[in-house]
């Protein structure tokens, strides 16, 4: 695998990572997804939107084994660049990942604003990465051009003055991959189609960084 290239950026307050999916890896996951909705038995085991919070047509676990290789040789360089640029003294001993998820998006679904937190479960990064989106996407017919929020995945947090955004607005591309503090709120809008058939295909997962317990410094807090 050759080097991973991540871009480190701060629109407010909290830092979020952005990089470029490889082909292999958007390959591997579009498979997988497939596999599943076409096996009654793997659709009904994999389905998770019981567990989420987005008005959303269909949302899937991803198969452990795809989602572990990919773990190695593309996210977790990522998340251990991220980690390390916030705490340089301390050895991070594991990864964890809970649980990712393929989310199955048709034209008017949405996922209002959220978190990825609850109070039985905590993790410390989340993610969303672009699979797949449909070649006849449009803005909303009632849209304003200069405050488009068409298809949009908005991040917000704070409190807005002249000194400081409260809000960061994307409008997301294929390949794309963002990470984030999974406290970290936001939204994502409806997309729009003439074609009801047509989907966008992205993934989310929530993952923990586990500290070298022999290192003698505190231990780092959510909050921090």
């Amino acid at each position: 695998m050759s080097k991973i290239n991540f871009k480190l950026f701060k629109p407010f307050g909290s830092t979020m990572a952005k990089a470029e999916l490889p082909n292999e890896l958007i390959k591997d996951f579009l498979k997988d997804l497939n596999d599943i909705r076409q096996d009654p038995k793997k659709s009904e085991t994999h389905a998770f939107g019981h567990k989420l919070a987005g008005q959303i047509y269909k949302e899937f676990l991803i198969t452990p084994e795809v989602l572990i290789k990919w773990k190695k040789n593309f996210f977790d360089p990522i998340i251990k660049g991220y980690v390390e640029t916030h705490y340089r003294d301390m050895p991070i001993e594991r990864i964890l990942i809970h649980s990712g998820w393929y989310v199955v998006q048709k034209p008017s679904d949405y996922n209002c604003c959220h978190t990825h937190t609850t109070p039985n479960n905590n993790p410390d990064l989340s993610c969303v990465g672009y699979l797949k989106f449909p070649k006849a996407m449009k803005d909303y017919k009632h849209s304003k051009q200069h405050h488009n929020t068409s298809g949009h995945i908005e991040f917000l947090e704070g409190t807005e003055s002249i000194f400081n955004n409260a809000n960061y607005l994307i409008q997301p591309l294929e390949k794309q991959y963002f990470l984030f503090p999974s406290n970290l709120r936001h939204t994502v809008y409806p997309f729009f189609s003439d074609n009801e058939l047509d989907e966008r295909i992205s993934f989310s997962f929530n993952a923990s960084v586990m500290f070298d317990s022999n290192n003698k410094q505190e231990k780092p807090t959510q909050e921090q």
